[in-house]
């Protein structure tokens, strides 16, 4: 078993991924009601805790995602400075990356289907506008580029949904750490060509960027390669690649064509939002599959990854929580940006913080272990093997037994109304209750079976027994009404 560390409102459990630059937990909270949450770290490594750059940074990129909401976006709770740690709170998504399922494939040697793939980035387009569409309070644009559109930043959850995370270097009006002209920031080989090149950007470079990685999961090659990285960014600035169809021949023409327009070299020549990228997809995804759903690319992601989700559920159990302290909660540098009312306000590090002020919560109440049946039996008995009787007779002898009549297999059951499932009542034939042959028990004399009592009575004593000293009813009296002292 392994003690989980609270850092700020929240338990950190297991590491589920390391970088250069920070490295992200799972980690467990609860809210006012006691109700278990589960949120991810990402905690910056302590060597560029130092940065103030850097810092800055990362506070840009919560302050940006903090003001997203949208369904494909995962959702930034606080940027938390805890002690000499500094670390974001975000959604946790119960899944895996884009990257993590085209290695799958690469391993297994099979192919994602093609309309899965035209899914996944439809949905993360739909975010990625509603981020380029994001205003301030006055209703100025932000102007929000992401930038950094990869595999590795798009998750898929066990049940189909779809988010893009990490807007590390996104660019907006709010950064106070502005990129300058010539400097690359993102991954080589998912940028725009006027990324690679140090121009400034818009929100058609993440449009590049999502035709990039829509490109390799249909093919599982990146659209550009090189032996270093300085060929690299010579490929992406041509923008000139192989024909999809090269590598998979089951890419339809429609959805070629689609690739196509996103993957234009000039800006001017692509879809001008991600709104109009995402409304070509849909409508493919809706002439290839009409009855499409979400659900089955759940279904296929928790089969390629049954092992994995078995693996992880047996590691959380492992950890337990030490004893709380719901005061540690840290500096939140988002705080005025949040506002009072922010989701995080809510989460706390005790599990049962409130739960003493609920007036409708029930505490549980430990009953007494009771031995099973099966040890209180004789030797050689086996208690499955006993026939079952009913010792109430008046309810013996209104038990009535019903059963269905299944349909003759291959019976027209519609049009023939004679074969429906029909309900009969069979009697079950008792036999007659015996006469009584005395009174009944309750109006019978009550006996003494202890004769040294029986004596006492029979033979008293001088002056004979006292009134409170009669015992009348000595089998009245069970063990559940009597008062165990050693309590």
């Amino acid at each position: 078993m392994f003690i989980a560390q609270q850092i700020g409102r929240y338990h950190l459990l297991d590491r589920i991924a390391f970088g250069g630059m920070a490295e992200i937990f799972r980690a467990k909270t609860f809210d006012s009601r006691g109700q278990e949450h589960m949120v991810a770290i990402k905690r910056v490594l302590r060597h560029l805790a130092e940065d103030d750059d850097f810092l800055q940074m990362l506070v840009d990129e919560a302050k940006i995602a903090s003001l997203l909401e949208h369904v494909n976006i995962a959702r930034v709770y606080e940027f938390v400075r805890f002690g000499e740690d500094y670390f974001i709170a975000m959604e946790y998504v119960d899944g895996r990356d884009v990257r993590s399922i085209l290695d799958r494939c690469r391993a297994n040697g099979t192919w994602l289907p093609v309309e899965d793939c035209a899914y996944i980035i439809m949905r993360i387009m739909e975010g990625l506008h509603a981020a380029h569409e994001k205003v301030d309070g006055t209703g100025n644009p932000l102007n929000i580029v992401h930038r950094d559109v990869s595999p590795s930043n798009v998750i898929v959850s066990y049940q189909g949904h779809i988010k893009l995370c990490d807007f590390g270097i996104a660019k907006a009006k709010l950064s106070r750490i502005q990129t300058r002209t010539g400097v690359i920031k993102g991954k080589v080989k998912y940028m725009s060509p006027e990324q690679a090149m140090g121009r400034p950007l818009d929100r058609r470079t993440d449009v590049f960027s999502g035709g990039s990685v829509l490109y390799e999961m249909l093919t599982k090659q990146c659209p550009f390669q090189a032996e270093n990285e300085m060929e690299l960014i010579f490929k992406v600035r041509d923008a000139k690649y192989a024909k999809p169809t090269r590598f998979n021949p089951n890419v339809p023409p429609a959805l070629e064509k689609i690739l196509r327009k996103a993957l234009a070299r000039s800006a001017s020549g692509r879809y001008p939002t991600a709104r109009a990228f995402a409304d070509d997809l849909n409508r493919f995804i809706q002439e290839s599959v009409p009855n499409y759903a979400p659900a089955r690319l759940g279904r296929l992601l928790r089969e390629w990854f049954a092992e994995d989700i078995e693996r992880d559920l047996r590691r959380l159990e492992e950890f337990i929580l030490d004893e709380p302290d719901p005061t540690q909660t840290g500096e939140n540098l988002l705080a005025e940006v949040l506002g009072q009312a922010a989701p995080y306000t809510h989460f706390t590090a005790a599990p049962s913080a409130d739960l003493s002020a609920d007036t409708n919560f029930d505490a549980t109440k430990m009953l007494p272990r009771v031995p099973p049946p099966e040890t209180r039996l004789p030797k050689g008995v086996d208690l499955h093997e006993l026939k079952t009787q009913i010792f109430d007779p008046e309810e013996r002898d209104r038990r009535v037994l019903k059963r269905r009549h299944r349909p003759r297999p291959g019976a027209r059951h519609k049009k023939d109304a004679s074969r429906y499932t029909q309900q009969a009542t069979v009697h079950v034939q008792v036999e007659p209750k015996p006469e009584a042959l005395g009174p009944a028990l309750h109006d019978m004399k009550t006996q003494i079976l202890d004769r040294a009592v029986d004596d006492a009575i029979e033979h008293p004593p001088d002056g004979g027994l006292p009134d409170d000293e009669v015992v009348t009813d000595p089998v009245g009296l069970d063990d559940d009404d009597q008062t165990d002292e050693r309590g």
